[in-house]
């Protein structure tokens, strides 16, 4: 990894820089890692929304995800969805998307990790993460990031198991 890559995507600010141009490493790996890009995890595209995807897409693409991947029951996936339903307004609300440097203008949704969300149809390039600040990451349970282009957090756990 190149000395400014690492200080940009390290998360661990002047630190990293000056251990980098030492050409070490001032962190160690943790959970976020993921979340600023030094550990790749590839996108989800099996279950990626499509263009022009609705709500109510998106809640066929989650029963599915739950159901044939995770194996939950009919009962527990509307449960579970209607749990994400409820959680949405204060996700949208607290939400930090349109302050990431991976963001883009045209781009008009946000809380990418929700899983009624999903992944922006139109941001394709990962030019930084800030998911890890977000005030709703520790709240929801978050271990990922790049949420725009990787899809939800369900979306990057299902495709890991």
């Amino acid at each position: 990894m190149k000395r400014r890559d690492f200080f940009e995507k390290g998360g661990c600010g002047l630190a990293a820089a000056f251990m980098a141009y030492l050409g070490g490493s001032a962190c160690r790996r943790k959970e976020t890692d993921i979340a600023v890009g030094v550990i790749d995890v590839e996108p989800v595209e099996h279950f990626a929304p499509a263009v022009g995807e609705t709500l109510e897409d998106r809640r066929e693409v989650l029963h599915k995800i739950l159901m044939e991947k995770m194996g939950k029951t009919h009962e527990e996936t509307e449960a579970m969805i209607a749990d994400f339903e409820e959680k949405l307004p204060m996700v949208k609300d607290a939400c930090i998307c349109k302050t990431c440097p991976s963001y883009v203008a045209e781009e008009i949704e946000s809380g990418f990790c929700h899983p009624l969300i999903g992944k922006s149809k139109i941001i394709t390039e990962e030019k930084g993460c800030l998911c890890a600040d977000c005030p709703i990451y520790v709240p929801m349970e978050l271990k990922n990031g790049y949420y725009c282009t990787r899809g939800s957090e369900l979306e990057i756990e299902t495709a890991k198991a």
